[in-house]
């Protein structure tokens, strides 16, 4: 063993080399190549089995291994190596190392080879290998620390009295703290993975289900609820949630912190009800409760509800982000001001003299509230205000905490649920009445039509006869028309809706609205490019248009201009803000805009209500606008209305965009003239009400038809069972006592399973209609019905002509 080294060396720069080599000349090669290099060195020459053991004990930092010795070779050493310092990078440098060894040997660990036929190689080679340990040395230290912090961070989280968690964009736990095993009797494994759901138990889930979603589309969250502990008793928990993000924004699951509250509110309780000989323990107790404000002070920031802290002579210390946030400003611009002066209150009319009588107040020693309308350079926002006194252990005041908790969506939002209930109650009160007026109606229209036929037939009908039975027969029209837009109303009339393009609709009516406006109206019509496809029925929406077209018209009796319009638009959640109905998302709009009179506030707020009007008595029903928000809120649409005194209304269409293309429709072909039964098929009617199920039952068999009749579902599947020859087609009412006809089609038809079906109903209560719109394969003919549309309908189901709706 033999050990050289270069001149002037550092020794904090000095690489220590092993050199398993039994050559003395080629390990001078080896020095005097290294040494040309310009590396500074010493290096150690070994070249048994012992040797180069104890050579390991004082760790060089590189190992150079000829591959073949008289008495040890390097594939051996590599071995020992790799077992005893496998840190420390080994190079094979041999004139023996074929390409494939070298590979092998590289496989095994081995750092790098150079034949000594290129020593010129090695110092690159040593400096690449030695960097390339340091780096793997420095990692495993960064890891190490890393493993420590990481460790450091668990103590610290399960340390604190609070429910720490981090939860996944999929709401399960990635991590939580011992205090989850505590409060929920779980073990940390079987809470890691697990959905938030299966931890919190459902009852809490859903109760925190919204907050979850707001947080995961980036808003921070803080709210209090009670929390089962131990799947026990109910806690009170102060709750955040803060989300997390990546490089590039997008949320990658939230902090959640759960505080236990419920102690705390008992002790504040009972911190009141202390006499004087506890005076000490309250101070401890108040000091206590100091401390834990100031390790909250993350909380305070990230908080949703506006807080800040005032001196007892009226200027700001503090305030969180949230209250800084509504006023535009930085804390640096408003700490230090006067509390009142800030542009929280300076641009509410009233409100600096209210918040400085709080303050002053709140010095006093009040605990002052206050409900609070303000105009924020956000906007009006409304505010459930308060301000207590802050003392310290000597019940000296130091501070004035104000807080607020935004109360302007909850407001909001209760106006339009009492809205919508007041007109979803009026709905189920029309959508009832349109029921018994339609089985009226059909008795009566059809026995007026059945008796002018009769009439005409047998050569006796006098002119003043037909004359009133025409007269009778408009008078039923008008009342089934009436009943319709109920129907439309309550949002019960059955749809067939289909992709609709609305400039073509719009432009299609033209000459119509025309001819009903008049010669003193201007007509305007603007279509919007590029406009999205919507899906409704078009029966409806022309008579929507109509409705609103005629309405303006009324008031424009000295005449003026109307404008109807067509274009898109993004409604977010701010727009949609008073409609509890209404969603976010995108729309195509018909926009029809009068000059006309216009209309008061309070007629504005009533304009939907059925049978209200401002037109004189005769002249309207009260209905037509009422139609129009029914069937527009039935195909997920929204209604806006602007108007004011004198200058005139707008109302608009919002219709949701449908995502594929309209669809162009054939149009269907002209029916000839009417056709009974040609084969005497047999027709089973089951209907509830008596005179309905006559005038049908004597119809039919006018037309030529087998007639079975049953007033309710179980008899009409009794008459069915019965039956030795087929039955062709069931013909149904959809609303009956103790068996719907939806109930007895499918019966029935697992009976036969090539029974024809057709439907008939005045109000089906979505019994075969969801939201509104036919289920699919569903064939109905509205009541009233007339003996023409009765007859072409049960023709086309029998022939296979069926059609969602008459």
């Amino acid at each position: 063993m033999t050990t050289s080294q270069a001149q002037s060396l550092d020794p904090a720069s000095c690489i220590r080399i092993l050199l398993l080599e039994d050559s003395a000349l080629d390990a001078e090669l080896v020095a005097n190549q290294l040494g040309a290099a310009g590396l500074q060195f010493s290096l150690e020459r070994v070249w048994t089995r012992e040797q180069f053991l104890q050579a390991l004990g004082d760790r060089p930092d590189v190992i150079l291994a000829d591959h073949v010795l008289p008495q040890f070779d390097g594939d051996t050493a590599l071995t020992l190596a790799q077992q005893r310092v496998p840190q420390i990078p080994f190079i094979f440098v041999s004139g023996t190392l074929t390409e494939e060894l070298a590979v092998q040997a590289l496989k095994r660990g081995a750092t790098d080879y150079v034949v000594k036929q290129r020593l010129h190689r090695l110092p690159e080679a040593v400096r690449r290998a030695i960097a390339e340990a340091r780096e793997r040395l420095a990692l495993r230290a960064t890891e190490a620390e890393l493993h420590q912090s990481r460790n450091r961070l668990r103590q610290i989280a399960d340390a604190l009295p609070v429910l720490i968690a981090y939860v996944d964009t999929g709401q399960h736990y990635r991590f939580a703290n011992r205090a989850y095993e505590d409060w929920f009797g779980l073990a940390l494994p079987d809470i890691v993975g697990r959905h938030v759901s299966e931890v919190s138990g459902e009852a809490t889930y859903q109760r925190v289900r919204p907050a979850i979603e707001r947080v995961l589309a980036g808003e921070r969250q803080s709210f209090e609820t009670s929390v089962p502990y131990r799947n026990a008793s109910l806690r009170q928990v102060q709750v955040d949630y803060v989300p997390e993000r990546d490089a590039d924004g997008r949320v990658t699951g939230y902090y959640a912190l759960g505080m236990d509250v419920s102690k705390r509110k008992v002790a504040e309780a009972a911190l009141r009800d202390l006499n004087e000989t506890l005076e000490s323990q309250v101070r401890e107790r108040t000091r206590a409760l100091l401390q834990s404000q100031a390790r909250l002070r993350a909380m305070f920031e990230t908080s949703l509800q506006h807080h800040g802290l005032v001196s007892p002579e009226g200027r700001l210390l503090d305030a969180n982000t949230t209250s800084l946030e509504c006023i535009l400003c930085t804390r640096e611009e408003v700490v230090g001001r006067v509390f009142w002066e800030t542009p929280w209150f300076s641009g509410t009319p009233g409100a600096p003299g209210i918040a400085r009588a709080m303050v002053e107040r709140a010095a006093a020693g009040e605990t002052v509230r206050q409900e609070l309308t303000l105009l924020l350079p956000t906007g009006e926002r409304s505010f459930d205000y308060s301000m207590r006194p802050l003392r310290d252990a000597d019940d000296k005041l130091v501070a004035i905490v104000p807080e607020a908790v935004e109360t302007t969506a909850r407001r909001q939002a209760e106006e339009a649920l009492r809205q919508s209930q007041k007109m979803e109650a009026v709905g189920q009160l029309t959508g009832g009445i349109a029921h018994d007026f339609n089985n009226l109606l059909t008795v009566i229209g059809g026995n007026i039509d059945m008796a002018r036929s009769r009439a005409e037939r047998a050569g006796q009908l006098e002119p003043r006869v037909a004359a009133a039975l025409e007269n009778a027969q408009r008078g039923a029209e008008r009342a089934a028309a009436l009943t319709q837009r109920l129907l439309a109303f309550s949002r019960r009339q059955p749809l067939q809706p289909r992709p609709l393009d609305l400039n073509k609709l719009v432009l299609g009516m033209c000459e119509l609205l025309r001819r009903s406006l008049g010669e003193t109206i201007e007509l305007e019509v603007s279509t919007g490019p590029g406009l999205w496809p919507v899906e409704a029925d078009p029966n409806q929406l022309e008579a929507a248009i109509l409705n609103l077209v005629v309405n303006a018209r009324d008031a424009l009796a000295s005449g003026g201009r109307m404008v109807i319009e067509t274009s898109n638009a993004y409604l977010d959640a701010s727009c949609v803000a008073n409609d509890g109905e209404a969603a976010p998302g995108r729309y195509a709009v018909v926009c029809v805009t009068d000059t006309g009179c216009g209309m008061t506030e309070e007629t504005r707020a009533r304009v939907f209500e059925p049978f209200f009007t401002t037109k004189e008595v005769g002249r309207g029903t009260g209905l037509g606008l009422s139609m129009v928000y029914g069937f527009i809120k039935q195909s997920g649409g929204h209604v806006q209305i602007e108007s004011e005194p004198g200058k005139g209304t707008c109302v608009k269409l919002y219709l949701p965009r449908l995502a594929r293309e309209a669809a162009h429709e054939a149009e269907a072909p002209c029916r000839g003239e009417l056709q009974g039964s040609l084969r005497e098929e047999t027709v089973l009617v089951a209907e509830d009400d008596d005179d309905v199920r006559a005038y049908t039952v004597e119809c039919l068999r006018g037309l030529g038809y087998r007639v079975l009749e049953a007033h309710d579902g179980a008899s009409a599947l009794r008459l069915l069972e019965r039956q030795e020859g087929p039955v062709q087609l069931l013909f149904t009412d959809v609303v009956m006592p103790g068996m719907s006809g939806r109930e007895l089609a499918d019966r029935a038809r697992q009976m036969h399973p090539g029974l024809q079906i057709l439907f008939t109903s005045g109000y089906t209560r979505d019994a075969i209609a969801s939201g509104g719109r036919l289920e699919a394969g569903i064939t109905i003919i509205p009541k009233p019905f007339t003996y023409a549309g009765l007859a072409s309908k049960v023709r086309d189901v029998l022939e296979g002509r069926t059609a969602s709706l008459q």
